[in-house]
């Protein structure tokens, strides 16, 4: 059994840490690009065309071969409309134009698009007053991308944003690594998943379905190993006879030094751990081991810092198995702090907030208990206060992470 060891490692250490000991298991698959959201790139995708295909027009106008420019000019107009998706063999000669759509092939000859506002039609002739527009309103073939252009690394996690890009350069199969499949464990007697409680001792899992939801959002498969209660064995077997069915295990509860924290006694005496005790507020129990070639991640049982936990921890980890390429990191910007605040130095801090839109300050939620449920649905994000940081007046600058950043 491992020695316990009570000094808290700092989160940046825990970082390094897990940086130098996790792996990605590099598991491929092939997916529709409508079924690749949250997936992690197993290769460099390429794009298979050019973006546009060919030169169309950006406007519902008229295509004019101009001879020169002067501040009025007139052009024969030629019959025909020219439609998107349809081909068309005009050839306009000088100061000649033809009526176009947007997304329409440009005819031959053309050098120009311009707005129908801007033209008056009269007997068969187009006449256009000059204004301050320089565009010329094509979008060029290859303009956006060309054939064989890189468009996304192997390691990056496709979003939402990505998908017109993949389709547009005729990717319609994605390389992907397989989604890690999570064994998700709750831990405690007095956890009761109905929707009544057993009786007054009893509350309410409040960490299963929350957690289990922000796993799959980041694109992993969860297997759901139901809640144990505070009994090594029957923790021990949970764990053994689910071993080669999981990629990775995330547990809740049972990790700090007491009595009955089965979680950490069980992972100290058979597995090899990595960090246990961490320098941060809320989720100072946190615990990662090595169980045989799994991984297991040991959030704290109270709902607000399992799910700080699991943001700020399990996000990059589980990332990391999973194939992405660089360490995540959310997205976070400076605003002005609506609040005092002291801190000692020495552990980081995360503080649930709401920033105001409207005057640009963030206030933090006056409560720090971590059983606080709705400390969550009144936050739309978290600040961080690193580890040298103390005392916060109202107006500093503090950081601010949007909970969308991790979704």
């Amino acid at each position: 059994m491992s020695s316990p060891n009570f000094q808290l490692t700092p989160l940046s250490k825990l970082f390094s840490n897990l940086k130098a000991e996790l792996k990605a298991l590099s598991r491929e698959t092939r997916v529709s690009v409508d079924s690749c959201v949250n997936r992690i790139l197993a290769k460099d995708i390429f794009a298979e065309y050019d973006n546009p295909p060919f030169d169309n027009s950006a406007i519902d106008g008229f295509a004019l071969n101009e001879d020169t420019k002067s501040v009025t000019q007139s052009f024969f107009l030629r019959e025909g409309l020219l439609k998107p998706g349809v081909e068309s063999n005009v050839i306009l000669k000088k100061n000649e134009g033809i009526k176009i759509l947007t997304g329409a092939p440009i005819p031959s000859g053309a050098t120009r698009i311009i707005f129908k506002e801007n033209t008056k039609e009269q007997d068969q002739k187009i006449y256009f007053a000059q204004d301050d527009d320089e565009e010329n309103n094509v979008r060029v073939k290859g303009e956006d991308f060309k054939k064989g252009d890189l468009l996304f690394e192997k390691g990056c996690q496709i979003r939402l944003t990505d998908l017109a890009a993949l389709i547009g350069s005729g990717n319609s199969y994605v390389p992907i690594f397989k989604p890690l499949k999570v064994g998700l464990i709750t831990t405690g007697n007095e956890l009761s998943s109905n929707i009544e409680r057993q009786n007054s001792s009893f509350i309410f899992d409040t960490n299963l379905i929350p957690l289990k939801t922000l796993l799959e959002n980041w694109g992993h498969s969860v297997i759901n190993l139901g809640a144990v209660g505070d009994n090594l064995d029957l923790l021990r077997d949970k764990i053994h006879d689910n071993v080669e069915l999981v990629d990775v295990f995330v547990t809740t509860g049972g990790v700090s030094t007491g009595q009955e924290d089965f979680v950490s006694q069980f992972l100290n005496k058979e597995g090899k751990v990595i960090n246990w005790r961490i320098a941060i507020k809320p989720g100072r129990p946190f615990i990662c081991a090595k169980l045989k070639t799994k991984y297991v991640f040991g959030l704290p049982g109270n709902p607000v810092a399992a799910f700080i936990c699991a943001l700020v921890i399990l996000r990059p980890a589980l990332g990391r198995i999973g194939g992405e390429k660089n360490w995540f990191k959310p997205f976070s910007f400076k605003t002005k702090a609506n609040f005092m605040k002291y801190k000692r130095p020495g552990r980081t801090e995360f503080l649930r907030a709401k920033f105001n839109q409207e005057n640009g300050f963030v206030s933090v939620y006056p409560f720090e208990g971590s059983g606080r449920l709705s400390s969550l649905s009144w936050s739309n994000g978290i600040i961080k206060l690193s580890e040298m940081e103390q005392n916060i007046e109202k107006g500093d600058f503090v950081d601010f992470i949007p909970y969308e950043s991790f979704f």
